[in-house]
């Protein structure tokens, strides 16, 4: 018996050598073709049937803004993660352990730069450091610089005499040394300044305004007006830019989708709302179109659809700074003289501040809070960027028409 297995065993190890041969021959072509996909650089499968998956482009965008640009792009065609909440303040808002590693991972950051995101600056540097294509649209846009979107006291900044013309008539007939007292150090000569130093304007900065009160914030904190203002997606023009320039990005992270095709579509959506919006603040005189706002967040605003930014609760850019007794009394008087009806307080901040101003201001004045720094929760109107600047241009144009 022990005879008779010994042929049938060469026979089924010739046999298991044959399919041996034949299986080692077949492996080479799937494995070549399973190679080319994954190292193709595309987020979609590159072959129908052919069983592969491949992981998904992943964006992060800092901002619900920027995240809501960059959904309009991508569709279903990226994984797209927003660091900050509806509602919360770019200005202060710090990322978890979990989105810093988030970040690590991305094909591609998108954030707003020119300073908006202060809490997220070290992470992003550090980002970018270890290889992650970082990519800040504020700063390839044009920036304005702060003031220069209307602003009353900043003529330093690029504005001619026939622009600025009736902005300097209001500052020699309605401003007094407490609401002026930061303005020496920003540049103003001395002929536009003598009349406010001669009331008294020294005075005011021994009172503490210059060194002691101010100081930290000029440093810390960008509060003395200058440098470029962040707040661009305002501006709906700027933003078919920034639409297209986040295109650009992603097509050298995969060349094989038509990004800029889809930018072109959203720019137009961007470019009717434009003219929608120009229609829908026509109510509103020449002569009404001042604005008192929060923080210095609406000078793209101000500058596309020609209005005066006539002064701010909080100084400065940021959301951060504390405005002193004297800043807010020279507001409340501003408010006064100039007839202003509204103070445009912002949903990612607290209105208490700008309500007691209101008061103080005279019954007829009222706050009404915009969309700034994030879309709004759903169902309020301003939950899609669209939205949101339509939204800001009604309000306004109810306030002030």
């Amino acid at each position: 018996m022990a005879v008779r297995r010994y042929p049938v065993l060469s026979c089924l190890f010739a046999l298991v050598l044959v399919l041996a041969s034949c299986g080692t021959e077949s492996e080479d072509p799937v494995a070549t073709t399973a190679a080319t996909v994954a190292t193709s650089g595309t987020v979609q499968e590159q072959a129908s049937g052919s069983g592969v998956e491949t992981e998904p482009l992943l964006v992060v965008a800092t901002t619900t803004i920027l995240g809501e640009m960059i959904s309009n792009l991508v569709g279903s065609d990226a994984e797209l993660e927003v660091l900050l909440p509806v509602g919360a303040d770019p200005h202060d808002y710090r990322a978890s352990a979990a989105q810093v590693a988030l970040l690590h991972d991305a094909d591609l950051v998108v954030a707003n730069g020119l300073g908006l995101e202060e809490g997220l600056i070290d992470v992003l540097e550090t980002a970018e450091a270890d290889g992650v294509n970082v990519l800040e649209v504020g700063d390839l846009l044009d920036p304005i610089e702060f003031g220069a979107g209307g602003h009353n006291d900043h003529d330093e900044d690029g504005h001619d005499e026939d622009e600025m013309g009736e902005h300097d008539d209001h500052d020699e007939d309605g401003h007094d040394e407490d609401e002026m007292d930061d303005h020496d150090e920003d540049g103003h000569d001395e002929d536009e300044m003598d009349d406010h130093d001669e009331d008294g304007h020294d005075d005011h900065d021994e009172d503490g305004h210059d060194e002691d009160e101010m100081g930290e914030h000029d440093e810390d904190e960008g509060h003395a007006h200058t440098g470029s203002d962040p707040h661009f997606w305002l501006d709906p023009l700027r933003v078919a830019k920034a639409v297209e320039l986040i295109a650009e990005a992603l097509a050298d992270v995969d060349p094989s989708i038509d990004w800029a095709g889809r930018a072109e579509v959203y720019a137009s959506e961007l470019e009717e709302l434009h003219a929608e919006i120009e229609s829908i603040l026509a109510v509103i005189p020449e002569g009404d179109r001042k604005l008192v706002t929060n923080h210095e967040a609406l000078g793209y605003f101000a500058d596309r659809y020609g209005f005066e930014v006539l002064d701010t609760v909080i100084p400065g850019g940021a959301t951060l700074a504390d405005p002193s007794s004297a800043e807010l009394a020279a507001l409340v008087e501003t408010i006064r003289e100039e007839g202003v009806p509204a103070i445009f307080a912002e949903t990612i901040e607290s209105t208490a501040l700008a309500d007691s101003l209101a008061a103080e201001a005279g019954p007829d004045v009222e706050v009404v809070e915009l969309y700034t720094g994030s879309l709004g929760e759903p169902g309020s109107g301003a939950d899609t960027l669209v939205g949101m600047l339509r939204v800001n241009a009604q309000l306004i144009a109810g306030a002030l028409g």
